[in-house]
């Protein structure tokens, strides 16, 4: 794509905040890096206009970040309490601290490798299919400005947090003899989990264009990009 075209087509975004021409525009300015070093900031200021359309709470990354750190407390917390309490407690607390533990290192995972890769975050807003996940905004200059592999390995280090979580709460109940239950329920979720976090390139493929959001596909489209000379 011709410098003055990626010109005209900005100029006509920040007037029109077209967000499907907008993604567009992106994939295609991805692959130049010169378009990047160029044009990294005004792409980041029309995302940052599109998002601002989305009405929600937005919390500053260091009170997130505290907020997601007492709750991999908490889910510690239980972890250990949960054996000395009776059978049926036992397994409902292993669950519960499961899900604490992937609620919260999901988005400590990226931020850590995010910050580690040269990526900078503005805030946590809730999003995911209820609306309740605590979610990174990430400042879109930055992320640009990383390579494609950083990119992805930003996008990947998401997965492993959530595989790990799931697969610390299976091995806490085995190990802590939880009833059978919630062994049973925990790993069942870590063997969906682990395919459900790495199925979205070809259910994309599919046709399913929902799953374009989620951290494999993009971990998969930052991974086969052919950056030009």
């Amino acid at each position: 794509m011709r410098p003055r075209e990626v010109e005209e087509k900005l100029s006509q975004l920040e007037r029109e905040l077209d967000e499907a021409e907008f993604w567009r525009l992106v994939a295609r300015v991805k692959r130049s890096r010169k378009l990047i070093e160029a044009h990294a900031d005004r792409i980041a200021g029309i995302d940052a206009e599109i998002f601002a359309r989305r009405a929600g709470v937005r919390v500053g990354i260091a009170l997130g970040t505290a907020a997601m750190l007492l709750l991999l407390l908490l889910a510690a917390l239980l972890l250990l309490l949960a054996p000395k309490m009776q059978p049926a407690l036992h397994g409902l607390l292993t669950i519960l601290a499961t899900f604490l533990l992937m609620t919260a290192l999901h988005p400590l995972a990226h931020l850590a490798a995010g910050k580690a890769l040269g990526m900078r975050f503005l805030f946590y807003f809730p999003d995911g299919p209820a609306r309740i996940e605590p979610t990174l905004k990430l400042d879109y200059a930055s992320y640009l400005r990383a390579s494609p592999r950083a990119r992805a390995a930003m996008h990947l280090s998401g997965i492993a947090a959530s595989i790990l979580a799931t697969l610390i709460g299976f091995l806490a109940a085995y190990l802590s003899n939880a009833p059978p239950f919630a062994t049973l329920i925990l790993g069942a979720l870590l063997l969906l989990n682990t395919a459900f976090e790495f199925s979205p390139p070809l259910l994309v493929k599919l046709g399913f264009r929902i799953f374009r959001k989620s951290d494999a596909y993009r971990a998969f489209r930052e991974l086969t990009l052919r950056e030009e000379p």
